[in-house]
């Protein structure tokens, strides 16, 4: 029996918080953990968006782009958020709520930098795993005498402000950098519940293939670039909104009679 076994099969009943010896058998594992975990060959020092973190990475069998992680006892991982290892950038899509001494989850490798243009003309940019969404399908469709692209993708994209507002008709350019027939992709299907929790995860956007335009940057990958503008205030219209009928009647008349003057005084006739 492992050691985390022996603790829950001592500790599974009564209310644990409050038994001194739970809290004791805790620390003491943990302690052990962590001990242990940094002489591992699993131990790695990573970023975390940014932030320097340790962890354990273990490879799952004939799955090399998806890897189980392993935080220090006590700490959580960030789900949603973007590690930088092994000169790759990978996305954790999964997280075990269960996380009593250390929290476990799952990491996907990203293979692709998602570029869009936000609300306010500010390019914004995700790492993210773009899959294939046509697995049965050929990727065309029959229209009467001509095909067309019928590509489907499917984007794995970590939750934040800026990826919470993309939404059904965005469009994204998603293509290898040195191709030159670079393909577009519109947002057909937010799945914006696809894997969140207490507001941190992941959302799938399943994206159809569309036509290329000429608002579109194919060197930069960034779709309707040319056409972004921003959005103006409505002007107030000047008018009152408590002017009586007999005001309107009485400045219609004054307009009519200067009018009349003008004409008379100018010898113009209408």
């Amino acid at each position: 029996m492992s050691v985390w076994s022996t603790y829950e099969a001592r500790f599974a009943q009564g209310n644990q918080d409050m038994d001194p010896r739970w809290n004791s058998a805790k620390d003491h594992i943990q302690s052990r953990m962590r001990r242990k975990l940094v002489s591992s060959l699993s131990y790695k020092r990573v970023k975390c968006s940014g932030e320097d973190m340790q962890m354990a990475i273990v490879d799952i069998s004939n799955d090399f782009g998806t890897k189980k992680i392993f935080s220090m006892p006590g700490e959580t991982l960030p789900h949603g958020s973007v590690i930088e290892w092994e000169d790759s950038y990978w996305l954790i899509t999964e997280l075990n709520a269960h996380k009593e001494l250390c929290s476990e989850g799952k990491m996907r490798r990203c293979n692709y930098y998602l570029k869009w243009i936000n609300d306010k003309g500010n390019v914004i940019g995700r790492w993210c795993v773009v899959e294939d969404g046509t697995k049965y399908l050929i990727g065309e469709r029959e229209e009467d005498t001509m095909s067309i692209g019928d590509a489907r993708m499917a984007v794995t994209i970590g939750k934040d402000t800026e990826t919470s507002q993309i939404s059904r008709g965005k469009r994204f350019l998603i293509d290898d950098m040195d191709s030159k027939d670079v393909l577009a992709f519109e947002v057909t299907k937010p799945n914006k519940m696809f894997n969140v929790f207490n507001g941190k995860g992941v959302f799938r956007f399943i994206m159809g293939e569309s036509n290329l335009t000429d608002n579109d940057n194919t060197q930069l990958r960034i779709a309707d670039y040319y056409s972004w503008k921003p959005r103006t205030d409505r002007i107030t219209p000047d008018t009152k909104t408590d002017v009586t009928f007999e005001e309107i009647a009485a400045a219609a008349v004054e307009k009519d009679k200067a009018t009349q003057e003008e004409i008379e005084r100018n010898g113009v006739w209408l």
